[in-house]
């Protein structure tokens, strides 16, 4: 497995704790670096982490107006938390060309997500990608 995609499992376990009120940002953050993986994978992680935190009103505010007929407070955590993390990386990150973003968004919720988690995340991510109305990251 590579840097990138150790990196972004790692990072969505946290996403995912923190979501659901398990652990707070500076906990996980510290113990992201007790964790057992290269210092490379924790350090992509913990960009993914302070990136999405740092943006993640607009994060919600994009998952929010593509979310057809659903809610963000609707969803799964897992869901939730892999939605964000790819709208985060399409929208704000600009090492990360979108439709990587989104990609790697499909394979996590293949592995994490249920059956349908795939299916649903690639119409709101897919959605996502195309609107143009955001402000364009610079790659």
């Amino acid at each position: 497995m590579g840097i990138r995609r150790e990196g972004r499992e790692l990072a969505l376990k946290y996403i995912y704790q923190i979501d659901l009120g398990v652990n707070f940002e500076e906990k996980a953050l510290a113990q992201l670096d007790l964790e057992k993986y290269s210092k490379k994978v924790k350090a992509f992680a913990k960009e993914r982490i302070l990136g999405l935190f740092n943006n993640k009103d607009a994060v919600d505010d994009l998952a929010k107006k593509h979310l057809k007929n659903w809610k963000l407070e609707r969803l799964n955590e897992t869901d939730k938390s892999i939605l964000r993390l790819a709208i985060y990386e399409m929208k704000f990150d600009p090492n990360i060309p979108e439709k990587v973003a989104l990609n790697e968004a499909l394979e996590l919720a293949k592995k994490f997500g249920s059956e349908e988690s795939s299916k649903f995340l690639n119409g709101v991510l897919d959605a996502v990608m195309h609107d143009r109305s955001t402000k364009p990251k610079k790659n």
